[in-house]
């Protein structure tokens, strides 16, 4: 039986703001934006006791928590941040696949002792908040699925166990609409069947749940009977898109406010392009109406680019070509279908020497004789004796 461990970072961009200025620590405070139409990121816990939540409007969670603190978003910031506390796990982890920017899973089998797993996970918790001062949830157990839920239990700073064993105590009575895998619009229809908790789902045999669920019937009745995927992929976490957007204090039509938004989503989202070494194909704009009517319009480029002002000069055209004058209250901007950006022959050539520079330190240390080549080099050499 494998062990897979889920990480999750707890209100990770405010844990980030935080970091970045620690006179928040401890205080109800969200990352959003002020405004009447503003939207709240992200809310510390302290911001939840009052009801402020993922998706709140500003107007409301201030109303909700007269005393909450609003910072604006730094992703840059949360993009290093997150390199580098995922990069200090896979260096005792390497059976590790990245899930998003503030989760992953770990294949722990081989870490792991018989009947020690609790303590050693406990042990791993507090060293990543002594050592990055971030603070997570865990959750074991003997597949992905369990897991998940199993850091999704308890936050902040949750550790708990997931087995087969156990699941009528921690998973069978938690509400539908909890489970992963199942959506927002799905679990009131579940409930409306009579499927209240997770448990109801793992016994029922109703033919209306089936013909609700279709395929993904026998496939979320096994998870939540405990079965699921234990692989962990450990290729490199990539990004189906990036994107950001803004919602307008005022309903917005002047052509030049709105093109000066486009320039600053467009900014927003290249510093996600630059963090991850992309190139984009695609360029997709969000429009959202007063009335909350949305249009997602999109079109691909010629050939993929990774350069910021091309980006800017095609999404404020493509803007261009698809408004038509109407007040919004949104405007967002995206770039998908992305591809590795090629390296420039400057880039390839610093990091030659880099890698040339390290090499040669090896060889130096070397008291044995023998030499340490680059394989393009050792190619090379192949080919000469041809």
């Amino acid at each position: 039986m494998r062990k897979i461990v889920h990480v999750d970072l707890n209100e990770f961009f405010v844990q980030a703001e935080t970091l970045r200025d620690p006179s928040l620590k401890g205080k109800p405070v969200a990352v959003g934006f002020e405004g009447r139409r503003g939207v709240i990121s992200t809310a510390s816990y302290e911001a939840r006791a009052f009801g402020v939540h993922s998706g709140l409007p500003t107007s409301q969670a201030k109303k909700l928590c007269p005393s909450l603190i609003l910072v604006p978003d730094h992703f840059s910031y949360y993009e290093e941040l997150s390199r580098s506390f995922f990069s200090y796990l896979t260096e005792r982890f390497p059976l590790l696949e990245k899930a998003s920017i503030d989760e992953c899973y770990i294949d722990m089998t081989s870490f792991l002792q018989d009947g020690k797993e609790e303590e050693q996970l406990f042990d791993l918790q507090m060293t990543l908040y002594r050592v990055k001062q971030l603070k997570c949830s865990i959750g074991y157990g003997p597949n992905k699925f369990l897991a998940k839920m199993g850091s999704d239990y308890k936050k902040p700073l949750g550790l708990t166990m997931m087995t087969k064993e156990n699941l009528p105590l921690y998973l069978w009575p938690q509400p539908i609409g909890n489970m992963f895998g199942i959506g927002k619009k799905t679990a009131p229809r579940l409930e409306a069947l009579g499927i209240k908790n997770i448990g109801d789902l793992a016994r029922t045999q109703d033919p209306e749940v089936r013909r609700l669920l279709g395929s993904s019937f026998l496939y979320l009745q096994g998870e939540a009977n405990g079965i699921g995927d234990d692989v962990v992929d450990t290729g490199k976490w990539d990004p189906k898109s990036l994107s950001a957007e803004r919602t307008f204090s005022d309903d917005v039509e002047g052509i030049e406010e709105l093109e000066s938004m486009i320039a600053l989503c467009v900014e927003e989202a290249y510093a996600k392009v630059e963090a991850y070494q992309k190139a984009v194909s695609t360029i997709e704009l969000k429009l959202r109406t007063p009335d909350f009517r949305t249009r997602t319009k999109r079109i691909t480029l010629k050939e993929p680019t990774s350069s910021k002002a091309a980006l800017l000069h095609a999404a404020t055209n493509f803007f261009e070509s698809v408004y038509h004058g109407e007040p919004l209250r949104l405007l967002g901007v995206g770039f998908s279908s992305l591809s590795d950006r090629k390296k420039t022959p400057q880039e390839e050539k610093d990091e030659r020497k880099k890698k040339e520079e390290g090499l040669k330190a090896i060889n130096d240390a070397l008291t044995l004789g023998g030499k340490v080549m680059l394989g393009s080099d050792l190619e090379g050499k192949k080919h000469e004796g041809q």
